[in-house]
């Protein structure tokens, strides 16, 4: 196999892969429309004329209402300290402009999609390791007692491993915080796949009254040609210091995509997570999960459930990024492990990653095209 130099971020990865005839790189939905979101679709020029007279704030209340009731949120349905974002990456980095006016360290996740760490850096926010067994329940007591940053940062469910936090671990985390005088920053970008039972988790933050920040977006759901919302969440004490982050960068959000994006989210809760949602990633999983089956692929966590797959390449002397670069020359995208995690790129080198929110019938395509270079590849390396 060809060896090749890695490069700079994922982004530039998916930005190759969006190219490929079989791109499953990037994690932004991608899946078909259903019947229902097709008849959206059908409405555009109406949604258009009624956002066009409608009032913003009506507009944001709206979409706020229905995107957090959907997700089980009742009392994050009404809450005002709520800012509106076009993208969960512009979300993050006003977190860590905060973060770097406050001179704030924080603990990130590892691994996660690098961005985060990326961004968090350019605003000079010194970072540390946080590692899932950190959170187990055996670990997380100490975690918190020997760490010295002064925020916690997670993504739940956790991108690329679908690693998730069950209600109690949450509340032992949130009273942990309170404890040690901690900021909690959870990315929830993925909520929407996860079959664990929805709970209020903004009623267990209020109530704790510690700081806290969540993000939340709509562009790892819905099908809508990265016409996205991204919702930025936080503590009393933290807003009126974020607005004005906000207000320097932007006015609003397109009256049009809050209006668009709140059809969307009521026509999910309307036919259901499972229809409107959960079939095709579910489809796709079990594809690639029989495409590698039997391969040098193994996949690293059976019980992961959002809209990625996670894979560990067995062979140690194939390298994530030389696996990735021979896919992409016969038409196929997928990102490599290794920036995932963001301090340490060589424990990445043995991960792929594929993003499952596609056409399955495209998507079975890409799994034939997988599975016959992996069987080429290991043919030659035996």
């Amino acid at each position: 196999m060809k060896i090749v130099g890695r490069l700079p971020n994922l982004t530039r990865y998916e930005s190759i892969g969006i190219n490929q005839p079989y791109n499953v790189a990037d994690g932004h939905a991608h899946q078909p429309q259903t019947p229902t979101q097709r008849q959206i679709v059908g409405r555009l020029p109406e949604l258009f004329d009624e956002a066009e007279t409608a009032k913003q704030r009506e507009l944001e209340e709206a979409f706020r209402h229905a995107f957090y009731a959907l997700a089980g949120q009742r009392t994050a349905m009404s809450l005002e300290r709520t800012l509106f974002c076009y993208s969960a990456s512009l979300s993050t980095d006003l977190i860590a402009t905060y973060l770097n006016s406050r001179g704030l360290s924080v603990a990130l996740l590892h691994p996660c999609f690098d961005n985060l760490a990326t961004l968090l850096r350019r605003r000079n926010v010194a970072l540390t390791t946080l590692h899932e067994e950190d959170l187990g329940p055996d670990r997380m007591d100490q975690t918190f007692a020997g760490l010295a940053e002064d925020a916690v940062f997670i993504t739940l469910p956790n991108n690329p491993t679908g690693f998730e936090l069950p209600r109690e671990a949450w509340e032992r985390i949130v009273a942990l915080c309170g404890r040690y005088g901690k900021l909690l920053i959870v990315d929830c970008t993925f909520r929407f796949f996860s079959r664990t039972p929805a709970w209020d988790q903004y009623e267990l933050l209020e109530q704790s009254k510690i700081g806290y920040m969540m993000v939340e977006d709509t562009g790892k759901t819905w099908p809508t040609q990265d016409l996205k919302c991204s919702i930025l969440a936080m503590s009393e004490d933290l807003e009126a210091d974020v607005l004005e982050l906000h207000n320097d960068i932007l006015l609003n959000v397109s009256p049009f995509i809050l209006r668009l994006l709140a059809e969307y989210v009521k026509d999910t809760a309307r036919e259901g997570l499972a229809a409107s949602i959960w079939e095709p990633i579910d489809r796709n999983r079990d594809a690639i999960r029989e495409a590698v089956r039997a391969s040098g692929l193994i996949v690293v966590n059976p019980d992961s459930k959002i809209s990625v797959e996670w894979l560990r390449i067995a062979d140690p002397r194939i390298r994530s990024v030389d696996l990735v670069d021979r896919l992409r020359r016969v038409g196929l995208g997928i990102l490599p492990g290794d920036h995932f995690y963001w301090q340490d790129h060589g424990i990445g080198e043995r991960y792929i990653r594929v993003a499952l929110a596609r056409c399955p019938e495209m998507f079975a395509k890409a799994c034939a095209v997988l599975k016959s270079a992996i069987a080429e590849d290991e043919a030659e390396q035996a």
